[in-house]
């Protein structure tokens, strides 16, 4: 009787914690996933900034290729 009121907390204390290790280690995967994708789009931004400072300087094609990757870089993070 007293392994199972023993046990019945550590029972409770893994529902508590969100499950099984399989699940956690899941959950800890999506917010990789999530994060990986938030840098892609800070990335963008910055190349973004950098495509303006591009083409305030008159380099126009040099400006459109940086504003493609920079796109490019938007979609990669959004399908994350």
């Amino acid at each position: 009787m007293k392994k199972i009121l023993l046990a019945a907390p550590a029972v409770l204390l893994v529902a508590a914690c969100g499950g099984s290790p399989a699940e956690e280690a899941e959950d800890v995967q999506e917010e990789v996933i999530e994060a990986q994708g938030d840098v892609l789009d800070e990335q963008a931004e910055a190349l973004d900034a950098q495509a303006d400072a591009l083409e305030d300087a008159g380099m126009e094609a040099e400006a459109e290729a940086t504003e493609d990757q920079a796109e490019a870089m938007e979609d990669a993070a959004d399908e994350m």
